[in-house]
């Protein structure tokens, strides 16, 4: 990594071995493109620009396409025509799904030592709402923690409330604020999430996760004394989507458990800090090559919402 041709060869082989090691779904990235990237510049993307930012990770055209094809099928993508171009934005439903999940993702995150619960229980929801219900609370962090409920150890209520409101179930489930009775029943349910919830494995995706990356912030480091930039912005932005990609995948399986139900050096720790050095740094450069060649039906896609500065803000050198 002593040379910018050096460390940008082997950034290069490291996304296109990680794409093909972990068996990344161009449809999955595809959600991934939209969130961390068009949903701060204006929302929409020229196919042709989409196609040209995701075909150097290894995905072909035609995948790319009929993954936004069938984005548009599930109701996560909508498209406006212009001529013979084809432009593409995250649905309403979907962005509010995504900027839920975001809350999550781009947070400076702590582990809690409030021993309350967020208990949902359902009474009344409807079979064809069923399934939309169980996966936006997973994707809020809950799991379930016995037949027919829900858990969440947070009293952090707002996306939930949300969630209810959009899907009109506001007055089918029952929501509870509660703690553990006694340090016994702790005792019993930390053993109890502890299996039921498979910690293990999700420690051990962090841990893998951690060492993968681990090489970039030890370059951030030594890149700091430098004047100049050993990645170019398009290496760059391909860094921070699979970098987020790969950490959204492992965070939304994160029970976010406080410290006390946690393992001791819980890895989540580590892993949160490195994505928000790497993200801030790669930032930079990425946000320049995507003003400068990505487009809309206006032109070259608008410069990034100020909302951006605050994505992992608390974790700045």
């Amino acid at each position: 990594m002593e040379t910018r041709l050096d460390f940008s060869d082997l950034t290069r082989q490291f996304i296109s071995n990680r794409v093909i090691d972990k068996e990344i779904s161009c449809k999955s990235f595809v959600v991934t493109f939209f969130g961390d990237l068009v949903s701060q510049h204006g929302g929409w993307i020229w196919m042709g620009s989409l196609i040209a930012a995701l075909e150097p990770l290894g995905f072909s055209e035609r995948l790319i396409r009929t993954s936004v094809f069938r984005l548009v099928q599930d109701d996560w993508l909508k498209v406006e025509k212009a001529g013979r171009k084809s432009f593409y934005a995250f649905t309403d439903s979907a962005l509010r799904h995504y900027t839920k999940a975001a809350r999550r993702i781009y947070a400076n995150k702590t582990y809690s030592s409030d021993s309350r619960w967020l208990i949902v229980i359902p009474t009344a929801v409807p079979e064809p709402k069923q399934q939309s219900f169980r996966r936006q609370l997973r994707w809020l962090g809950f799991s379930p923690l016995a037949s027919g409920a829900f858990a969440h150890p947070s009293i952090e209520s707002e996306s939930l409330n949300e969630t209810l409101k959009e899907l009109s179930l506001t007055d089918s489930v029952i929501v509870f604020s509660c703690e553990t009775a006694d340090q016994n029943s702790s005792q019993v349910l930390k053993n109890f999430v502890n299996k039921a919830w498979d910690l293990e494995a999700l420690a051990n995706g962090y841990k893998e996760f951690v060492e993968a990356y681990k090489p970039f912030r030890e370059f951030i480091e030594f890149a700091d004394k430098k004047t100049d930039m050993p990645l170019n912005d398009q290496e760059a932005l391909h860094l921070r989507l699979l970098l987020i990609h790969e950490y959204r995948r492992i965070l939304l399986k994160d029970h976010e458990l406080p410290e006390a139900m946690l393992p001791a050096n819980w890895p989540g720790y580590e892993a949160c800090i490195l994505v928000g050095k790497i993200y801030q740094y790669f930032s930079h450069f990425s946000l320049r090559y995507i003003e400068n060649h990505f487009e809309n039906s206006y032109g070259l896609m608008p410069q990034v919402s100020s909302s951006f500065s605050r994505r992992f803000s608390s974790t700045r050198n």
